[in-house]
């Protein structure tokens, strides 16, 4: 016997998805018993969700390791021996801001004096652009 294809579908139409598919008579699946690796791999994102969620409001955490690709030994930069590993670190320290700002203390006075307040170096960078795009356009 030959079964010729009409070209037309006369069952509905079903949407995507195992639990829309029951119905299907042209696929066989069987939803009565889950995919146990599809639960696992649920599970395993719903405890790294409450890991992350735990860590981001403060709550220490613990990850286990399971990958055997190292011994948990070294810097973690990912360098090998032929890296160079010294950094030089240049730090300065905050200058300190007395709590009244009123303008009348002598650090206000000072740092008046000595560094132009930002808004006019901000206004005198736009002032100088305008100006080089003025000429530029002409």
């Amino acid at each position: 016997m030959v079964i010729v294809w009409p070209g037309r579908y006369f069952p509905e139409v079903l949407k995507d998805g195992l639990t829309n598919q029951v119905n299907n008579p042209e696929v066989g699946v069987d939803i009565t018993r889950p995919d146990t690796f599809i639960r696992q791999q649920i599970m395993a994102l719903r405890v790294m969700t409450n890991k992350l969620k735990n860590a981001y409001n403060g709550n220490d955490i613990y990850f286990q390791d399971s990958s055997d690709e190292g011994s948990g030994s070294g810097s973690g930069s990912g360098c090998t021996e032929a890296c160079v590993t010294e950094f030089d670190f240049a730090s300065t320290e905050a200058p300190v801001v007395g709590a009244d700002r009123s303008g009348s203390g002598p650090m206000e006075d000072s740092a008046a004096a000595t560094h132009p307040a930002p808004s006019a170096a901000l206004l005198a960078s736009l002032a100088l652009s305008a100006l080089a795009l003025h000429r530029l356009w002409r």
